[in-house]
């Protein structure tokens, strides 16, 4: 029905059609709004997927607050049954926190976690934060999140919530019998990084204006003499038992549990890992990062004389690979170069997947790449090995070295211990700290502790020859002294 209105309206018609424009313009509100598929779930509780889609098919839930109010949530997801188990179990939070005397209309803390993670995830997608930072700060999340639980929402939580966190830390939440390769509690290192997380989440709050307090951070003194030994360097004795061993252990069969090994090939590519870390002084997830790209091999020609069978007397070459390193940009360092003498391993690890493969690995492949097995899901293959995956092998090797070999090392030796190893060698043969500190991505005030946290020893020429001589033998490489 068409509206005529009156060509010359009276006081009365005015209000008579400002009220007809009010509703209208209510009942045309009430259509933005209107609901598709909805679906009740319990008294008071909705969910639904708006007419109007802003947020494309996904499911919204809408729960009755009461005094005619409603608290209205996006789920994230188009599935109704993920929409439902998600509603339920927000809806339950919700319940939980008005029965406590929050307010509706104040975030939870578990909200202003989940945002403040997905800011998080923003600076990693604009490359203002990288993956491994934010995996960090996850895992320390998660404890300040157990911390936090007792509390409904920001404005609960006391300025020393954090007062016994050091305590806490190393008693409540520290489990031994998880941690069986490194039984030691967490270091003031590690309870200091899980600190600063913290803080940045508090900052974060303050700066959105949803938290006003000033959270007190129990930092404790770092001893970074103690903070060194957390990744012991290997003794010389000890590297050269465990090259010698490797030789023998990617040849056993069976673990040091009895138990059948399945694939002889990731053996054989994590030995070639440890010498190459212990040869680089990268990072563990500097080297899982790497690309075939990445590195650029130069051969050495070296000069040597040796005497034969009848004692005369000649020159023999020899080649030696310096491997030329670029380490991605994404890790902790950013991009840098690293020149070592490493590229025999590298050599030897491109033949392992030639010889696995039946094909040489192209440019863009990771170095230490997943090749699968035969029970590998698809989705693994041709990813980069897992640090965590390596770390196991670790702890297998060092098992089956002391059941095989007796052989048990009052240090706790890691990964990074081949990272430990590789600085100290190269400060004890006079390599100037400030090279080193370029080589391995180190500041100068930390190379500076390594320095003062080693013994070292005045070495004549004479000497050094011997002692390099002696550490090549045990795949320890220095021929790249002389090349730089």
């Amino acid at each position: 029905m068409e509206l005529r209105l009156p060509d010359n309206p009276t006081e009365e018609d005015l209000v008579v059609i400002e009220k007809y424009l009010h509703a209208a313009k209510r009942k045309l509100k009430r259509g933005k709004n209107s609901y598709q598929n909805k679906k009740t779930l319990t008294k008071g509780l909705i969910i639904y997927q708006p007419l109007q889609r802003v947020s494309g098919d996904n499911y919204c839930m809408r729960y009755y607050v009461g005094d005619r109010k409603y608290k209205v949530l996006s789920l994230g997801t188009n599935d109704e049954s993920k929409a439902r188990d998600l509603a339920l179990e927000k809806w339950s939070k919700l319940r939980q926190h008005l029965e406590g005397g929050g307010s509706v209309f104040e975030k939870t803390i578990e909200e202003n976690f989940d945002e403040y993670l997905d800011y998080l995830q923003g600076q990693v997608d604009t490359e203002q934060l990288n993956i491994k930072t934010l995996r960090t700060k996850k895992t320390s999340l998660k404890k300040l999140r157990i911390r936090l639980q007792i509390y409904s929402k920001l404005s609960d939580i006391p300025v020393n919530c954090l007062d016994d966190y050091v305590h806490w830390r190393r008693t409540k939440n520290w489990d031994r019998t998880k941690h069986i390769n490194n039984p030691r509690p967490p270091s003031n290192l590690t309870i200091n990084t899980e600190l600063k997380d913290f803080k940045g989440f508090f900052d974060w709050c303050i700066e959105k204006k949803r938290f006003a307090k000033e959270i007190k951070y129990p930092f404790t003194k770092i001893d970074y003499k103690k903070s060194i030994e957390k990744n012991p360097s290997f003794t010389d004795e000890d590297w050269k038992k465990i090259v010698y061993y490797t030789r023998t252990w990617v040849k056993k069969d069976t673990t040091s549990k009895g138990m059948t090994r399945k694939n002889q090939f990731y053996r054989q590519v994590f030995v070639e890992f440890l010498k190459i870390l212990s040869n680089s002084g990268m990072r563990v997830h500097e080297a899982l990062l790497l690309k075939w790209s990445d590195i650029k091999l130069q051969k050495k020609v070296e000069i040597e004389t040796k005497k034969d069978k009848d004692g005369n007397e000649k020159k023999v070459e020899r080649d030696r690979w310096i491997a030329i390193i670029q380490i991605a940009p994404e890790t902790k360092t950013g991009r840098r170069e690293v020149i070592c003498p490493a590229g025999d391993y590298f050599r030897r690890l491109r033949r392992f997947y030639l010889e696995k493969e039946g094909q040489l690995p192209y440019s863009h492949d990771f170095v230490f790449r997943n090749v699968g097995t035969k029970t590998s899901k698809n989705a693994h293959i041709g990813n980069a090995l897992s640090d965590s995956f390596l770390r196991r092998l670790w702890y297998e090797f060092r098992e089956d070295l002391y059941k095989d070999k007796e052989t048990y090392f009052e240090e706790n030796y890691t990964l990074h211990s081949c990272r430990a190893y590789y600085i100290n060698k190269r400060l004890e043969l006079g390599v100037k700290p400030v090279f080193v500190a370029k080589l391995v991505g180190h500041s100068i005030k930390t190379m500076e502790k390594h320095y003062e946290n080693i013994k070292l020893r005045q070495l004549t020429a004479e000497l050094v020859n011997v002692k390099r001589k002696e550490m090549e033998e045990s795949d320890f490489q220095t021929f790249d002294m002389d090349f730089l």
